[in-house]
């Protein structure tokens, strides 16, 4: 027992006392380790180099091989390729014209739409953008012969980016040669035909809108399984509201942004039409020739009149008028949207003509300026 105890304390001091000669243990920087790539004759992916395989396919078509003893040393050491790769890069020549290594995938699930189908359905949805699912699948099957499943449509369409939401229309008459002419000029010309060099503060962009009391109403709510999302309100047949607006691209002055008119009974007529005017002008008085107000509108017949033009040109103002049935070209439009948001949040304060109007002229008046929708549509110079 003595002898056994006295052996461990010896050995005990011999290895404390012996120098390690592995020295200190090297370890790299955090993040900057490089794992060493395993030589392509293992497989898992790692190809042959091109330059490689051209020069080792040359020696196998001139049937060199057999006779040159270094491939055969090369090959028993596993550091030349096998006979069967040879004969794969012959099949893959062949086939596809070169024998380039593949892009490693990763053992990804397979793409189904691919190439020339990937590029006709990136084609149909620009074409048609409200086209249901089926009418896809039966376009490509038309096309191409091949019957895609709903799901392989959606996860193409997640690829290309295309996300579902709201639609809306742009009427036929906006691509006749003529329209497109004008909105070109609105947007690329001076005055008096287009906007070019105005800046956005002397911009008054003016329009009409008309609401109803179940314009305030919502169209989703909660209710129990089996149960109709039911609530007594406002329902149709109700008085329309009209409103005629204009707003400015001027910043920081809310009293000198906005104009606005409310009524009941008929239309916009050329007598209120002249009377909203003159009622702009005489706020921002006449124009001079390093300030003049540039008023943009629709060609309703009321805008157009000759009595509402030379109004404006006899105070010192100009107008221009937007390309027809190119409503995005109106900043006062996205207001009008805003609007109609807001009376939706307002749903439980409205229950007459009155409340509606009080609602209107709070939600305007809380809107600070219109800067950011006259930018939104591209008057950027001010």
């Amino acid at each position: 027992m003595k002898a056994l105890k006295l052996f461990f304390l010896l050995y005990l001091g011999f290895t404390a006392a012996r120098p390690d000669r592995r020295g200190p243990k090297l370890r790299p920087s955090k993040k900057t380790a490089v794992r060493r790539r395993p030589h392509p004759s293992r497989g898992n992916g790692y190809a042959y180099s091109h330059e490689f395989r051209i020069a080792s396919y040359r020696v196998y078509s001139a049937g060199m091989e057999s006779v040159n003893p270094m491939v055969q040393q090369l090959r028993s050491e596993h550091l030349y390729p096998a006979e069967r790769t040879m004969r794969r890069y012959r099949q893959r020549l062949n086939e596809h014209g070169h024998f380039m290594r593949f892009v490693r995938q990763g053992n990804q699930r397979a793409t189904a739409i691919v190439g020339g189908d990937l590029m006709l359905l990136a084609q149909f949805r620009i074409l048609f953008p409200k086209a249901r699912i089926a009418e896809v699948i039966a376009y490509l099957f038309n096309a191409r012969g091949r019957f895609y499943h709903p799901s392989q449509i959606s996860r193409a369409e997640d690829r290309l980016g295309l996300t579902r939401k709201r639609g809306s229309t742009t009427a036929r008459q906006a691509r006749l040669p003529r329209n497109l002419q004008w909105r070109w000029n609105y947007w690329n010309l001076p005055y008096p035909y287009g906007m070019v060099g105005i800046r956005r503060r002397d911009i008054i962009d003016l329009d009409e809108c008309g609401v109803f009391l179940e314009s305030a109403n919502r169209n989703f709510g909660k209710a129990a399984f089996c149960r109709r999302v039911r609530e007594v309100g406002p329902y149709g047949h109700s008085q329309k509201l009209n409103i005629m607006m204009a707003i400015s691209g001027e910043s920081g002055n809310p009293s000198a942004s906005r104009w606005i008119e409310m009524w009941n009974s008929g239309g916009t007529t050329i007598t209120r039409m002249v009377a909203f005017i003159q009622k702009i002008l005489q706020d921002i008085g006449p124009g001079m020739p390093g300030h003049r107000r540039v008023f943009t509108m629709d060609n309703l017949a009321a805008h157009s009149n000759n009595l509402v033009v030379q109004l404006i040109h006899a105070a010192g103002h100009r107008v221009v008028f937007r390309a027809p049935y190119y409503p995005v070209d109106g900043p006062i439009e996205y207001l009008f949207n805003t609007l109609q948001q807001g009376l939706t949040f307002a749903l439980y304060r409205i229950s007459n003509d009155g409340d509606l109007c009080r609602e209107v002229r709070a939600i305007i008046g809380r809107i600070v300026d219109f800067v950011e929708y006259f930018i939104h549509c591209g008057f950027r110079y001010n």
